[in-house]
């Protein structure tokens, strides 16, 4: 499934005036877009959304990020072969730059023990609420080595979700794979798996 025009004018429709997303998202896609297409294409994509560059933990609106997210993968689907495979790759941006910075590599040393993914997925909920204020996750472990995730109410499309889950099993040096499968718009199931 692929990220058209009328999809993301959807999901800007579903969005609220509050719904908001933190900066740090904006700033993983936007320097994504740097690292893969120059800088010049990152400040296009970010000028007519804010005036400087986003800051990690403040709050943007969505609709912003939806914008930002729809256009960066459009921009980046050349280089990565398909929109979802761009839209995959803008998530694993957004996770690895969240490890990178103090507060992910402190829930990596408190969550990971062992390097156990369950541990770390059984908090996606309580981190998602913190990286954006719409919707609902609930978990459900289903077994030693699987897991499945459900959002409502989420305004991302599922390649973003795949990319930053999938991302957290590369930062646990773990192999596996996560599908996602959307329900309804704004709707939707990660089943993730590991070895």
């Amino acid at each position: 499934m692929s990220l058209p025009l009328d999809d993301l004018e959807q999901r800007i429709a579903l969005t609220r005036p509050g719904d908001t997303v933190r900066g740090l998202s904006f700033a993983a896609v936007l320097r994504l877009t740097h690292e893969r297409l120059g800088r010049d294409a990152a400040e296009r994509l970010r000028a007519p959304l804010m005036q400087r560059s986003p800051v990690d933990f403040f709050s943007y609106p969505a609709v912003d990020f939806l914008r930002l997210i729809g256009f960066a993968s459009e921009a980046l689907q050349p280089g990565y072969g398909t929109r979802e495979a761009a839209l995959r790759a803008c998530g694993e941006a957004i996770v690895g730059t969240f490890f990178e910075s103090t507060v992910g590599q402190t829930l990596l040393r408190l969550t990971a023990g062992a390097g156990d993914p369950k541990r770390m997925y059984s908090n996606a909920p309580a981190s998602y609420g913190t990286a954006v204020s719409y919707g609902q996750r609930e978990y459900l472990a289903l077994g030693d080595k699987r897991v499945r995730l459900t959002f409502k109410g989420d305004l991302l499309p599922v390649q973003v979700h795949e990319g930053i889950l999938g991302g957290v099993l590369t930062a646990l040096h773990r192999e596996g794979h996560v599908r996602g499968t959307e329900r309804g718009l704004g709707d939707s199931e990660f089943l993730i798996e590991w070895a």
